[in-house]
């Protein structure tokens, strides 16, 4: 399992336990009555979106009739899920997200007029956090430093595969002012030459598009071999993290469209720069 975070673990443990209910011939719902659960909370857990107490695990194994070897393996999978992840000060409703994040092998990601956080300078992620209405005075600095944090994902040992595509109106949306905003601007550029990412700005020119006014992540876990995807979609108040075969086709189409009319990474360096330029010469 190339991530090694809880949320990989959450998303492992969940398929596991999803073939064994499959395999026991039991449904959903005498699963959930057993459990004294919803079927929301079941789905949550198929998904890898819920933490399982030690109880519970013994109890869907023995409801299962999972052997020695398998209940040795799903224990301990259940242990390193229930650690807790490393984020800072962030938002509870963010941190699986950024759990995935963390344990993704490839990250797909499209903005129209922001740019994402692992892209984003230290003034320029302090000015939008500033203007944010669920994120206290007193504890800016704090969302910050975890903020910046993120980034180091980008350069650790084992990278994510990164795909970037920007709409051209975050070139010119004057986060923090000129000075803010040709150090974003830089910052991005020296990104575009990473090996494990892949940059691309999606002009005025090309018109519309089916994701005007929605941004989002499309995120690949590799979990043994075998690939888990996701699509998060976040606003001011929430980030839901998606993993329905309908919603990730429409998400994969779209991505894929959107890089496909993009400007290629040549010229996406040359608009960069040339907004570099711009702000240098005072435009």
């Amino acid at each position: 399992m190339s991530g090694t975070g809880p949320a990989a673990y959450r998303v492992s443990l969940g398929r596991k336990f999803k073939a064994l209910r499959e395999a026991s011939g039991m449904d959903r719902e005498a699963v959930a009555r057993e459990m004294g659960w919803d079927l929301s909370k079941l789905s949550r857990v198929d998904n890898g979106q819920a933490t399982l107490k030690v109880a519970e695990v013994d109890k869907l194994l023995d409801l299962f009739g999972a052997d020695e070897a398998t209940a040795v393996e799903l224990r301990e999978i259940g242990q390193q899920a229930r650690r807790r992840g490393s984020y800072g000060k962030v938002p509870e409703w963010s941190r699986p997200f950024l759990g995935l994040e963390q344990d993704a092998a490839k990250l797909e990601i499209f903005q129209g007029e922001l740019i994402p956080g692992l892209f984003q300078t230290e003034e320029y992620a302090r000015r939008l956090i500033s203007r944010s209405p669920v994120v206290a005075a007193a504890d800016v600095e704090k969302v910050v430093e975890a903020r910046m944090r993120r980034r180091s994902l980008l350069y650790r040992e084992n990278p994510p595969r990164v795909h970037l595509v920007l709409g051209e109106a975050a070139l010119h949306i004057m986060a923090g002012g000129p000075k803010a905003m040709l150090e974003q601007l830089r910052h991005l550029r020296e990104l575009a030459d990473l090996d494990n990412v892949t940059m691309q700005i999606f002009p005025f020119s090309a018109g519309e598009h089916a994701s005007l006014g929605v941004g989002f992540t499309y995120l690949t876990l590799d979990l043994g071999g075998a690939a888990t995807h996701w699509v998060n979609i976040e606003d001011l108040t929430r980030t839901d993290c998606l993993s329905g075969a309908n919603v990730l086709e429409v998400y994969r189409l779209t991505f894929d469209s959107l890089a496909i009319n993009a400007a290629g990474e040549r010229e996406t360096i040359a608009l960069l720069e040339q907004r570099i330029d711009a702000l240098v010469a005072g435009g």
